[in-house]
């Protein structure tokens, strides 16, 4: 399968479904040495199996993960996208100092954005994601 170029308007449902249920098709969507970066958890990872790496460990922490894009905008290189990600606190969540949250089953829905860079090939050269994590550990903590 050959990823939709950002431009493409099927590219945001694509994209979406690669990162939660076609998780096989991910890499598709980056360059060989592209980078994602999750701001709020203080992380980058480069090339496809590190961000393989990445996706893993974001559904061993939401398995049944949900992203839908809103407003999407591409041109001249530059993807921005508003996104809502939201699932099941199924898994341990590790944060930035090392600390690990154990799952409660609880519910959450967090927005974001996504500021991406392509190529001329339309593969991503690097996605950072911005997000609130204080927002998902308030819901997620009602339950615990």
């Amino acid at each position: 399968m050959t990823s939709p170029h950002p431009s493409d308007p099927a590219f945001a449902d694509a994209y979406a479904r690669a990162w939660t249920s076609d998780t096989g098709s991910l890499c598709e969507f980056f360059a060989d040495e592209g980078t994602y970066t999750d701001v709020a958890m203080g992380t980058t990872y480069k090339g496809h199996e590190n961000i393989r790496r990445f996706q893993r460990f974001m559904l061993g922490f939401t398995a049944d993960s949900v992203i839908e894009f809103g407003a999407l905008l591409a041109a001249d290189g530059r993807l921005y996208a508003e996104w809502l990600w939201s699932g099941s606190f199924s898994g341990p969540l590790r944060l930035r100092s090392g600390r690990v949250i154990e799952p409660t089953g609880a519910r959450f829905s967090v927005a974001g954005i996504a500021s991406c860079t392509y190529g001329a090939d339309g593969k991503l050269i690097s996605h950072l994601d911005f997000w609130d994590l204080a927002t998902v550990l308030d819901q997620v903590a009602a339950a615990g």
